[in-house]
């Protein structure tokens, strides 16, 4: 793979709260953290500094979604055309 080429949760890179996957997800924040503690959530979740957070290539498992290559190129490209709609 290019160097400059990764997957698409490479570029995404830090973990997210469990709230935000939660929604993503369509269920409640409270319940959660209760599937968490009992190990059925439908994502590998760790802690860090004490708070649930999930890697995005696991919430884009958990959403039945690819981790597509994604070039450097190609995001910039991207960027450049959201410009021109600002």
């Amino acid at each position: 793979m290019n160097p400059s080429a990764r997957r698409l949760s490479q570029w995404l890179g830090e973990p997210m709260p469990l709230r935000e996957v939660a929604a993503l997800l369509g269920v409640d924040a409270e319940k959660a953290r209760g599937l968490v503690r009992a190990g059925r959530f439908p994502c590998r979740v760790t802690k860090e500094k004490g708070k649930y957070v999930v890697l995005p290539a696991d919430v884009l498992v958990a959403m039945g979604l690819d981790d597509p290559i994604v070039r450097m190129v190609d995001l910039l490209a991207g960027a450049e055309f959201a410009r021109r709609w600002d």
